[in-house]
């Protein structure tokens, strides 16, 4: 095992690279500006109502370009798999604007992977209509032939880093994704979110002449009926639901739980989040 700054992975064209779909990407913009000019030359739902539906448009790709130039960044790739084993990208693409100095790459020698499998995890949570909604994640887990150690240290440092300040129009303010797509809960056992392309069977198959296939797992994870659970139990689970990405879930419950306003759960959020 080995970590490295992601300018440091070696790459030869033998390598199969998995990453967010930049395709996608393009195909959004691409329909969204469709869309607008299809909207202002039928001039639908009317000619004066056809320039706010467009200018909506318009304001969503802005608010979202993120997610799309990022797709475009070089270092936009979750596992690189080499000759010799795997690269893991700890660092979400989105986040692609913190220091490139950090060592954000893992790499696994197959010898180093005792198994791999698929875990399709249903995870019920509530939304802000306080409605239950079932969310299906998809998860490669990879049991480890090594000390996990190592690697817990450095996921946990990705997940406490801060933002960069950025300078906008209105001032200066502070980007940070809670997004991580590797994780480890349970060692010796490493997951990775499979949100990329190829999909996941594909990766495992690949897998399959060096590493041994566990059978596909299927679970259910219900965050979404906190109230009941004793005060320890309703916190870890808070943290949970934050490790996970899920922020606006975790405000929700926080306010359910505890009977404050929405400021008072953000606050409570933001500092689990700087505990975790």
């Amino acid at each position: 095992m080995r970590l490295l700054r992601a300018e440091e992975v070696p790459q030869t064209d033998r390598d199969q690279v998995f990453c967010a779909s930049r395709l996608h990407a393009v195909l959004f913009v691409l329909l969204s500006v469709g869309a607008c000019a299809a909207i202002l030359f039928y001039g639908w739902p009317s000619r004066k109502a056809s320039y706010y539906v467009a200018g909506a448009i318009v304001l969503l790709l802005l608010a979202l370009r993120r997610f799309v130039t990022a797709r475009l960044h070089p270092q936009n790739w979750l596992v690189r798999k080499g000759d010799e084993g795997l690269f893991l990208h700890i660092r979400s693409y989105l986040n692609e604007r913190l220091s490139p100095n950090d060592p954000t790459v893992i790499f696994l020698a197959y010898s180093e992977i005792h198994s791999a499998r698929l875990v399709r995890e249903h995870l019920e949570v509530r939304d802000m209509q306080n409605k239950t909604e079932t969310q299906i994640i998809t998860w490669i887990e990879l049991e480890l032939a090594v000390d996990p150690a190592p690697i817990a240290a450095a996921l946990s440092t990705e997940s406490g880093r801060s933002g960069i300040p950025e300078k906008r129009w209105y001032g200066t303010s502070t980007t940070l994704y809670r997004d991580y797509p590797v994780q480890m809960e349970r060692p010796p056992f490493l997951r990775i979110k499979w949100q990329v392309t190829p999909r996941a069977g594909v990766f495992l198959e690949s897998l399959r002449d060096r590493v041994n296939i566990a059978p596909k797992v299927v679970i259910s994870v219900d965050l979404a009926h906190l109230q009941t659970l004793p005060a320890e139990e309703q916190q870890k689970r808070l943290q949970e639901l934050i490790r996970r990405g899920q922020t606006i879930p975790a405000v929700y419950m926080a306010q359910k739980i505890h009977g404050c306003s929405l400021t008072e759960a953000k606050h409570l959020i933001d500092s689990l989040q700087e505990k975790s």
